[in-house]
């Protein structure tokens, strides 16, 4: 048994040797058997036990099985002692920790786990399990409707072990089109426990949720797991656990008639809600916000991605370009995408990742002019430049300064050597004073001989910009970060940041990030 602390396994295994434990046979000492422990007893009538050593004890902690317990925070009679990514768990190399633990644990599954402790973790109590995950609409189904509740499903295999569960759709399928799985959706307003085998997820339905459910299996030929039997496939079982969050057990069966199988699939949600979540804590902040970009290349593609992402509520880009495979390189669009205009190949993107946000496509750039530009930038709650332009930013940012609107620009410089982001907002020096202000640093310029300066390539005008991917995604992250920090009213960044990728002549002679400080040299 291969360890990160031999001499701690050498002393829990003694401990198990003293406390009536022995290795099972052929495991290089990874597994042990023993008596059952005292505070365990509640939760099984089975006298024995087995304790198991993962790979890379005590990094992970051992893990106890009890054939037979069923309770929370235990999977298939294996108890969750740790969460899988808690470094606490290496107090675990301890014998006695470790039994103080299990104890611990025994007294919250007797008593109620703590609120923290909580899960939607019903599918691991159910007797049967199978390697199979399922995503379905969850909080869409479950707003759908009251006790008793019950709706027809459908289903697709992903891949080789993703179920994804939907409604039917409106239209019939096309003729060549395989058939899905079948299935329905029941929510019932209060059962007293998870379902441990199919009888119990029968028995908590109602009497018409019952009939359907017969009706539906009834239906099936034999056909083994996420294979179209003709009738129910499966079925989704819904209720409140936590006050208003609800759990849920999805049942696929296999077999038909007397030879009826039912295994429990873990689950998540997949609807709009159960996805926006994932957008962090900023989300409600943005959602009525209106951003444009002008750019919607590397950097701007990357940038519009990830403010959708975190929940803003529409972005127009502005691109007169189309997108080429060279693009994809260091663009968020994808091989799709090409040969469209990339503001609309990151719509299509966008619509994927953060289906919240309006996304509107201008197949245009921005205009020059004063006249057009003050009226195209006009009701926007920001405006941000990726075109890496300089004199079209300088036109930008002077009728920004106009009109007071708040304007981020970013740009990558040097081939990728060194990257600038400019916030000019309230309070913000004008960008356009800064080369003369002490306090900020001006960049290097750029020299047509250096090794780097980029190459050429058929097709194109001028040397293609040679900043690697990783150049990109930074300077894109920290123009969405600078987005968020003036959209949310936070304001914590200076006016003026910028980051040393490549070392270059002092001042910028270290990688790392200098922001403006308006007490001293930038």
């Amino acid at each position: 048994m291969e360890t990160y602390d031999d001499g701690a396994f050498d002393r829990f295994c003694s401990g198990l040797v003293n406390a009536g434990f022995s290795p099972v046979r052929d495991t290089a000492q990874a597994r042990w058997t023993g008596p059952l422990r005292e505070s365990l007893q509640p939760f099984s009538g089975a006298s024995r036990m087995q304790i198991s050593f993962y790979p890379g004890w005590p990094l992970r902690y051992a893990h106890i099985t009890v054939p037979g317990l069923k309770a929370e925070h235990a999977n298939q009679g294996t108890i969750c002692l740790w969460a899988e990514d808690d470094p606490a768990q290496i107090a675990g190399r301890d014998l006695q920790t470790f039994w103080q633990r299990v104890d611990e644990w025994a007294q919250a599954a007797q008593l109620g786990f703590r609120l923290e402790d909580r899960a939607l973790d019903a599918y691991a109590y159910f007797d049967t399990t199978t390697r199979f995950d399922a995503e379905l609409p969850f909080g869409d189904l479950v707003r759908a409707g009251g006790n008793g509740y019950r709706a027809p499903l459908i289903a697709t295999t992903r891949g080789d072990r993703t179920v994804v569960i939907e409604r039917p759709p409106t239209t019939d399928p096309e003729p060549d089109e395989p058939a899905p799985l079948r299935g329905a959706f029941y929510l019932r307003r209060h059962i007293d426990a998870p379902p441990r085998d199919f009888a119990d997820f029968r028995a908590a339905l109602t009497y018409k949720q019952t009939r359907d459910l017969d009706r539906g299996l009834a239906a099936r030929t034999d056909t083994a797991l996420a294979e179209p039997s003709g009738g129910y496939d499966f079925a989704v079982l819904a209720w409140p656990r936590y006050d208003r969050d609800h759990d849920a057990v999805v049942v696929a069966f296999n077999g038909a008639g007397d030879e009826l199988k039912a295994s429990a699939i873990s689950a998540t949600p997949n609807d709009i809600a159960a996805r926006r979540r994932r957008a962090g804590p900023d989300a409600t902040a943005l959602t009525d916000k209106r951003i444009l970009i002008a750019g919607a290349g590397s950097v701007g593609g990357h940038v519009a991605l990830s403010l959708a992402a975190s929940g803003v509520g529409l972005i127009r880009l502005h691109d007169g370009d189309h997108l080429k495979t060279t693009n994809l390189v260091r663009h968020a669009s994808d091989k799709f995408g090409v040969g469209y205009n990339k503001a609309i190949a990151m719509a299509v993107a966008i619509g994927e990742h953060a289906p919240w946000t309006n996304v509107e496509p201008k197949t245009d750039n921005l205009p020059y002019n004063p006249s057009g530009l003050t009226s195209t930038i006009e009701g926007f709650d920001l405006i941000i430049d990726c075109t890496g332009t300089l004199p079209f930013t300088a036109a930008l940012a002077e009728i920004c300064r106009r009109t007071s609107a708040p304007l981020i620009t970013g740009a990558l410089f040097h081939q990728g050597a060194i990257a600038r982001v400019q916030r000019q907002a309230d309070g913000d020096t004008p960008i356009a004073s800064r080369p003369s202000d002490p306090t900020y640093s001006n960049l290097p310029p750029e020299d047509p001989r250096e090794s780097n300066v980029g190459f050429l390539e058929l097709g194109c005008t001028a040397p293609v910009n040679n900043a690697p991917p990783t150049a990109v995604l930074a300077t894109a992250s920290d123009v969405a970060l600078a987005a968020v920090d003036l959209l949310t009213g936070r304001c914590n960044r200076a006016d003026e940041r910028i980051m040393v990728f490549q070392p270059m002549a002092a001042p910028f002679d270290a990688t790392g990030t200098h922001d403006h400080s308006p007490g001293g040299i930038g």
